[in-house]
């Protein structure tokens, strides 16, 4: 699908507005038995009122939405959330990327991840370990140390108060 570049500098403002952009974490493998790395996840996240910028989102990008139940308790207003994520999230911040402004550093570190988990050696460790527990090789401890600390350098990101 071709996309206007004032829809995608659109799209890109509200990211920096109103989106979350960032590296998740899982554990949930590990401790299940079922790998024996740490998963590292980029994603994007824009949570709002517009139901048609949700929408739009999701039109170009994939994903899915949902309307938050919860916040209609403290608002008329619903308020509707958007979610992307992995290899999804990476492309649509490689396209948005030229458009961010707030957002960019973390973008940046998102499609660094993205670069590590497509390099070749990221993938000779061979299955993740998939139904048999603690089957597959552990990933290589400096890819893992790499991408630990992508994830704190988000989160350091995002811990910074914001100024004017």
């Amino acid at each position: 699908m071709r996309v206007k570049q004032t829809t995608i500098s659109y799209l890109a403002g509200l990211v920096d507005g109103e989106g979350y952009v960032g590296i998740k974490k899982n554990l949930t493998s590990v401790r299940s038995g079922h790998s024996k790395s740490p998963l590292y996840h980029e994603g994007i996240q824009i949570r709002m009122v517009d139901e048609s910028a949700i929408k739009l989102f999701k039109k170009v990008f994939g994903g899915s939405y949902y309307k938050e139940t919860e916040h209609s308790k403290y608002s008329k207003r619903p308020l509707y959330c958007y979610k992307i994520s992995d290899l999804s999230a990476a492309k649509a911040l490689k396209i948005l990327l030229p458009y961010l402004t707030i957002k960019k550093p973390q973008a940046k570190l998102c499609l660094k991840l993205r670069k590590s988990k497509e390099s070749k050696r990221a993938k000779q460790r061979g299955n993740l370990g998939g139904r048999k527990k603690g089957k597959g090789k552990p990933m290589a401890k400096d890819i893992l140390l790499y991408r630990d600390n992508l994830w704190k350098q988000i989160k350091q990101i995002h811990q910074k108060p914001r100024t004017g």
